[in-house]
């Protein structure tokens, strides 16, 4: 199964300002087909990040979690 986040990797991949990586990634979720309860826990987890890292951490926790592979 293949996740809707998938979509959004390459932008996760290449943006290296966290401010726009943040915009960038909150523009797509809420643009998207996500399910409204998952895009409020994927916004609010968005807003806490303060670094690059942190989000893309973020970014791949979520996408495993979604495609069902999370450990968690």
């Amino acid at each position: 199964m293949t996740s809707k986040l998938r979509a959004f990797e390459d932008t996760v991949l290449s943006v290296r300002e966290p401010r726009e990586l943040k915009g960038s990634l909150v523009c797509s979720i809420q643009d998207s087909d996500i399910p409204i309860t998952d895009k409020r826990k994927l916004i609010i987890a968005i807003d806490r990040c303060n670094t690059i890292n942190d989000l893309q951490r973020l970014f791949y926790n979520a996408l495993l979690k979604f495609e069902g592979m999370g450990v968690i």
